[in-house]
């Protein structure tokens, strides 16, 4: 990493964007997405604006676009869709104006962005605070930092924020265990961690003990997990760059060797279709996690 300038490897950018590292060489190749540089031992490397654009493309394939039509749109016409698509600009009633809140934050003060968070959780209740206003606050300001508008640190204190006030109101949830028991793994990428720890919140709040390390882990610890401390439940976030057939088969064979009675799969493209027939569901929102929940 040279100073002043932030380089990042390709593993890097699997993690930031939910992306495997082959189907990111493959869009290189096949469709010029980034152009990385080499480094004198021949590795890889990519800028904050390669990262940038690829977080850009992951989020619109995400939203459905086909990789296809995504390479011949223009940087510009990649940031159009994004905050048309991903802005979050205000809930339905039009009450949240989360260019407000991002300001306050812009000057990293924690102490005045957290209470204006409380006001949120303390008038709609954390659940409602976190779909209505919380994930929308973080959307909005990651389609600003990919056009510049804010800084990275800035839109990584936001997200901070939002998840150590989930963290600390589920450590002083006070709720009788039920008996089941739930895994969450993160499979997929960093982006979604905050989603996760609110699962995690919500299935505790239900009185299910659940084990959840953060971070990324291989999939092999799965049963490694399960072996430890057996669960009945598991949620998986799935990178979005692996197809829904290999990710139900993979759900199918879990759910017989670790005899699960629920699994739900996060970081798909929608949830139609078969993903709600049998043992194994797959939400794409923070409403979806909470109505999933509510179903346990």
């Amino acid at each position: 990493m040279n100073a002043g300038s932030r380089t990042y490897s390709i593993k890097d950018l699997e993690n930031n964007c939910g992306i495997k590292a082959h189907t990111i060489r493959m869009w290189e190749k096949r469709y010029g997405i980034l152009t990385p540089e080499r480094s004198i031992s021949n590795i890889r490397y990519y800028t904050e604006e390669e990262l940038k654009k690829l977080i850009t493309v992951s989020i619109l394939n995400r939203n459905g676009l086909k990789i296809s039509k995504i390479a011949r749109m223009s940087d510009n016409d990649l940031l159009h869709e994004v905050l048309k698509n991903g802005s979050g600009d205000e809930t339905g009633d039009g009450t949240f104006k989360p260019g407000e809140l991002i300001i306050s934050a812009l000057r990293f003060s924690e102490e005045e962005f957290r209470e204006r968070l409380n006001l949120f959780v303390q008038e709609k209740s954390m659940r409602e605070a976190y779909i209505e206003v919380f994930y929308p606050l973080m959307q909005k300001a990651k389609a600003l930092w990919l056009t510049g508008c804010i800084s990275r640190p800035q839109e990584q204190f936001i997200r901070h924020v939002i998840r150590t006030m989930i963290v600390s109101e589920d450590m002083v949830t006070d709720t009788h265990l039920s008996g089941e028991s739930a895994a969450i793994i993160n499979l997929g990428d960093n982006e979604a961690e905050n989603n996760l720890v609110f699962l995690k919140y919500l299935l505790r709040k239900r009185g299910i003990d659940v084990v959840y390390t953060e971070s990324t882990l291989p999939a092999a610890d799965i049963s490694g997990i399960h072996s430890v401390k057996p669960f009945n439940i598991l949620v998986v976030n799935v990178p979005a760059s692996e197809p829904d057939d290999e990710v139900k088969r993979f759900c199918r064979s879990l759910v017989g060797e670790l005899k699960l009675r629920k699994v739900l799969v996060t970081g798909r493209y929608d949830s139609s279709g078969t993903w709600s027939s049998g043992k194994t569901e797959a939400v794409c929102s923070p409403a979806g996690l909470a109505e999933w929940a509510d179903s346990l």
